[in-house]
């Protein structure tokens, strides 16, 4: 009886030690899958950010990340070489122009996949005609070149000179030229 005993116990302690090696195993190749799925997750995100980083070189290199004026020989090749421009149709007298340029500014610098640039209408006659511009400040949003917004006045603004960097910032991203994500939430 104690030889059969100590043969049911071999046998228990063989299927226990199977049973523990397979485990293992898949143990083991489970955890190769997933050192397998973070290296690929890891390479996808180093490429994103390589590819982020080039292309805000080259908008760099293109004027954004700065709020700038352009004549009306430069207008085309400005709005048409970048993605998404915002462009600032002003008068040097009107006070509300100024106050435009100031929060454009502060927001170009933070925005720098949006190109800001400003023209001078009395400078600029064709494009004044051609785009129709009757108000002023009109900021004229472009996406690929093609107008896609107006930001007219102050109406916006409540008509008031008096309104936060960020309630400009607010109306640009429902026109599309700049990232929701990154405005402030207090616009």
């Amino acid at each position: 009886d104690d030889e059969d005993e100590d043969d049911d116990e071999d046998d228990e302690n063989a299927v226990y030690e199977k049973s523990t090696e397979a485990s293992m195993s898949k143990s083991s190749t489970s955890d190769d899958d997933e050192d397998d799925e973070y290296e690929r997750l890891k390479r996808e995100r180093l490429e994103q950010l390589r590819r982020e980083r080039k292309k805000q070189e080259e908008n760099l290199r293109k004027g954004h990340g700065e709020y700038r004026e352009i004549s009306e020989d430069e207008f085309l090749r400005e709005v048409t070489s970048s993605d998404l421009v915002v462009c600032h149709f002003y008068h040097t007298d009107f006070e509300r122009c100024k106050i435009i340029d100031m929060h454009l500014s502060d927001i170009a610098r933070r925005h720098t996949y949006t190109k800001f640039i400003k023209i001078n209408v009395e400078k600029a006659p064709f494009f004044v005609n051609k785009l129709a511009i009757q108000v002023l400040p009109t900021l004229v949003l472009f996406h690929d070149g093609v107008v896609k917004d107006r930001v007219v006045g102050f109406t916006d603004f409540e008509n008031s000179d008096e309104f936060p960097t960020a309630r400009l910032e607010w109306r640009l991203a429902i026109g599309g030229c700049i990232e929701p994500s990154l405005v402030d939430e207090e616009a």
